[in-house]
């Protein structure tokens, strides 16, 4: 059902209850206000006819026999249009107009009824002569005519609203409605070949309408931009697939050509223990780049939920132990506070120390192959982790480039994913990572940079994917 025809159905139903409503409160009004006239009406002619009536009672007590006079004409006169009765006792002495055939008793305003009528009435003692009143009277179908007057006006001006609400209720919803309609049709032509406009106007002038073109276009935006990263991400994951189909590829090659050598029969010891030390080389090399390509996709898909408070300075210090432990031909000095709490991902954290360590420690070494690697963790304004190595440093315009997936070179050991995951757990905990060159002039310095404040891991960072 269109919403026009809902407002004309509401519309037709509400005008008439409410004029009914108001009609049966109006006539309740009236007809209390119209008894209570007559009975001040009554009253106020009780009081002007009584001493007339007395006189009246008097002379007739007196000269039962005489004929109605002046004084009789002037009360039938005063009387109205209703009765009055002259009694003594239980005996009417003088009747005038239309009265009852029984006697009503009390002194009003009260109700008499005989048969299917009504009377108002009300009575007075006629002063000195003893039980004789003075009872007026008044047919209640003067009142009850002009209440069923009204009533019958009451019900026709009912009818008449239903078909006004009705009319009314179709042009005022169609009115109200419009711009809606409007916006509706608005909606319908987006993204439509033959149609320019990819958002909905909001000058249609009514408030509400306005803002419910602007909660759409806000939607409209986020679907775009969801549609954009979706396909930028499709396309940055079959660049990765690609990639990273073809670094496994080199090992996979090279352990299938070591195994089909070892099949010779004419291989000697010393060869076979060569050949073996390269499948197991080349096997662990698979397994390290398979292990990075998890962490990778665990920190992308990462929920907000894996955030909690933690101590940097514990997770820096127990880094650094398990890195001497790993590179016993690395010194690593230490320099941390006594404790740092930050909010985030703890495994993440750990990640980018133990990296940054691996690296430092593999890449930094000297001619000798021994690695001095300095850790700093200071508080200020921001959190900032440096791991600093004595090693041949990087070129300047190579230093971005070592956060590229696969960045590796020929001698490395490694996956060529450390840096990358380094650079998408500090963009995780709303940092940065960057490299550059030590103090010294010589070696490499690695530099995680963390806000103070709380963060949550953002909904998707892809830079692990470019």
């Amino acid at each position: 059902m269109k919403l026009s025809t809902r407002f004309a159905l509401c519309l037709a139903v509400a005008v008439p209850l409410l004029v009914a409503v108001a009609g049966l409160a109006v006539l309740g009004w009236v007809s209390r206000d119209l008894n209570a006239q007559r009975d001040d009406r009554l009253e106020t002619r009780l009081r002007a006819l009584t001493p007339l009536a007395a006189t009246i009672a008097w002379r007739t007590r007196l000269l039962p026999a005489m004929p109605p006079g002046f004084l009789q004409q002037r009360l039938a006169a005063a009387a109205g249009a209703g009765g009055a009765c002259v009694t003594v006792g239980s005996e009417k002495l003088l009747v005038i107009g239309d009265v009852p055939g029984g006697l009503p008793a009390g002194a009003g305003p009260g109700d008499h009824a005989e048969g299917d009528r009504r009377w108002r009435f009300v009575a007075a003692p006629l002063g000195r002569q003893g039980d004789a009143r003075l009872i007026l009277f008044e047919p209640d179908e003067h009142v009850a005519g002009q209440i069923a007057l009204l009533r019958d006006r009451l019900v026709s001006v009912t009818l008449i609203a239903v078909g006004a609400g009705v009319v009314a209720g179709l042009l005022l919803g169609r009115f109200a409605v419009r711009p809606l309609s409007k916006l509706g049709r608005q909606a319908r032509t987006i993204g439509m070949p033959s149609r320019t406009e990819t958002r909905l106007a909001t000058t249609a002038g009514v408030t509400e309408i306005d803002e419910l073109a602007g909660l759409l276009n806000d939607l409209l935006d986020r679907r775009d931009a969801a549609v954009a990263r979706t396909g930028e991400a499709l396309e940055s994951a079959r660049a990765f697939a690609a990639t990273a189909a073809h670094e496994l590829r080199t090992p996979l090659t090279s352990m299938g050509a070591n195994l089909t050598v070892l099949n010779h029969p004419g291989l000697d010891l010393a060869d076979r223990t060569e050949i073996v030390a390269d499948l197991v080389a080349e096997h662990g090399r698979i397994q390290r780049l398979i292990t990075m390509l998890r962490r990778l996709a665990h920190g992308e898909l990462l929920d907000a939920s894996a955030f909690a408070e933690a101590d940097l300075a514990e997770i820096v210090n127990d880094a650094v132990e398990a890195a001497r432990r790993r590179h016993p031909h690395a010194t690593i000095t230490a320099r941390v506070p006594d404790a740092v709490r930050v909010r985030g991902w703890v495994e993440g954290l750990r990640l980018v120390a133990d990296n940054l360590l691996d690296n430092a420690a593999v890449h930094g070494a000297d001619a000798s192959g021994h690695a001095a690697i300095t850790v700093t963790l200071e508080v200020g304004e921001e959190i900032v982790l440096v791991v600093q190595d004595a090693g041949p440093g990087v070129a300047p315009e190579d230093r971005e480039a070592m956060f590229a997936r696969f960045r590796r070179s020929s001698a490395s050991p490694g996956s060529g994913l450390g840096l990358t995951l380094v650079r998408q757990q500090a963009a995780l905990h709303g940092g940065t990572a960057t490299l550059g060159a030590c103090p010294t002039g010589s070696g490499t310095r690695a530099e995680i940079r963390l806000p103070m404040t709380d963060r949550q891991p953002p909904r998707s960072t892809r830079s692990w994917l470019e």
